[in-house]
C-alpha cells in the first residue's frame, strides 16, 4: 500500500513538473517547449534561390519544425482543402513599395523578376480564407487565433533599387515608407483574425555577399572588423529602428497588452501579439560564433541563407533571450503533430 502510494505521488510530481516546463519554461530555457501553435502561415517574400531548389531549408521552414509543425504549402489559388497546417503566400520577389513607386523613383525591375505586391498577397490570403471559412467562421476564427503568421519584407526593394546604380544614402529614403507598408500589411492581417504575428527586421546587409557586390566597393575603409560594409549595415540598422517604431506607434501601449479582447468563440479571452523578430543579431552572432564554419557556408547564392544559416537564427529567435521583441506570450500547448 506504501508503495503503491509514494508511485502515485512520484507520477503526479512527474506530470507537474512536465506541465509547469511547457507553460512556464525557465528563464535559461535554450528553446521554447511544447507545440503553441496549430499552423504556420507565411507572407512577403519566400526567401529561396532562384531555382527554387532549397524547399526545406527556408527561415519559414525551420521556424515549422521549431515548432513541431509541417511546413506550410504554397498557395497557388487552387483547392488544397484546408491545409490544415497553414498556407504560404510568400513570393520569391515580393516588394514593399509598389512596381509603380519604384518606376517612378527610376527603379527598374528586371524582366525576368516577376513581383509580387503586398496587395496581391492580401487579395490571395482574403480568397483563401473565404474558401475554408464560409462553412463555420467561428472555426476559422480559432484556426488563426492558434496559427503562426511570418510577414518579412523590404529586401527585395532595397536590392532592386542599388541594382539600378543607387547609393545607400538614396535608398535610405525609402526605409519610413517601407517600414509603414509593412505594419499596414500587419494590421490588414490582424483584421483578418490572425493573432500571433512575427516580422523579421533585415539581416546585416553588409555582410551578405550579393549585396555587397552592388556596390562594387574596394575602398578598406567601407569595412568594418567582421568584413562587412559599414553603409549596408546602417541600412539594414535603420530598417528595424524605423520598423521597431513603426510597430511601435501602432500599438503604443505594447502589440500584445492593447489587443487583448474578448473572442468571439465562448467566453475565452483572444490574445493578438506582433513580435519583431531580431534577424540582425541573430546573424550576426552566427558570424561571430567560432563553432561555425567560413562565411560562403552562410549564403547559397550570395543573396540567400542556407539551411545552416536559417536553423541557427531559428533557434535564436526561440531561444528566449531577446531576439523576439517582445518575448513570445504561448497561450496553450497543443498536441505535437511532429
Amino acid at each position: 500500500m506504501h508503495s503503491s502510494t509514494s508511485q502515485s505521488i512520484f507520477r503526479l510530481l512527474a506530470a507537474l513538473l512536465l506541465f509547469s516546463s511547457l507553460f512556464f519554461p525557465s528563464s535559461n530555457a535554450q528553446v521554447i517547449k511544447g507545440c503553441p501553435f496549430d499552423g504556420i502561415y507565411s507572407l512577403g517574400v519566400k526567401d529561396s534561390s532562384p531555382s527554387g531548389s532549397h524547399r526545406g531549408s527556408l527561415m519559414t521552414d525551420q521556424i515549422a519544425t521549431a515548432f513541431h509543425l509541417p511546413s506550410p504549402k504554397d498557395y497557388t489559388g487552387e483547392q488544397y482543402g484546408r491545409l490544415h497546417y497553414g498556407a504560404s503566400f510568400a513570393t520569391q520577389n515580393a516588394i514593399a513599395l509598389g512596381k509603380p513607386f519604384l518606376e517612378e523613383q527610376g527603379i527598374h525591375i528586371p524582366s525576368y523578376a516577376f513581383t509580387d505586391s503586398i496587395t496581391s498577397q492580401q487579395v490571395s490570403f482574403s480568397t483563401y480564407l473565404d474558401s475554408f471559412c464560409f462553412i463555420n467562421r467561428l472555426e476559422c476564427r480559432e484556426k488563426l487565433q492558434s496559427s503562426l503568421f511570418m510577414v518579412d519584407l523590404g529586401s527585395n526593394d532595397y536590392k532592386y533599387a542599388l541594382l539600378n546604380g543607387k547609393s545607400v544614402e538614396q535608398v535610405e529614403e525609402y526605409v519610413p515608407v517601407i517600414s509603414s507598408n509593412i505594419v499596414n500589411m500587419v494590421s490588414e492581417i490582424k483584421k483578418e483574425g490572425a493573432s500571433n504575428i512575427l516580422v523579421p527586421g533585415m539581416l546585416p546587409l553588409g555582410c551578405i555577399p550579393g549585396y555587397v557586390s552592388l556596390l562594387h566597393s574596394a575602398n578598406p575603409a567601407d569595412f568594418d572588423a567582421d568584413n562587412c560594409h559599414l553603409g549596408l549595415n546602417n541600412l539594414a540598422k535603420n530598417h528595424n529602428d524605423q520598423l521597431k517604431l513603426a510597430i511601435s506607434e501602432e500599438w503604443p501601449h505594447g502589440p500584445y497588452a492593447q489587443s487583448q479582447a474578448f473572442s468571439e468563440i465562448g467566453d475565452s479571452v483572444s490574445y493578438s501579439q506582433v513580435l519583431y523578430a531580431d534577424y540582425y543579431n541573430a546573424f550576426m552572432a552566427l558570424l561571430r560564433d567560432k563553432s561555425h564554419h567560413s562565411r560562403p557556408l552562410f549564403h547559397t547564392d550570395g543573396f540567400h541563407l542556407t539551411e545552416e544559416a536559417n536553423e541557427f537564427i531559428a533557434g535564436k529567435l526561440i531561444s528566449g533571450n531577446g531576439f523576439l521583441q517582445p518575448e513570445i506570450h504561448l497561450p496553450k500547448v497543443t498536441h505535437c503533430l511532429m
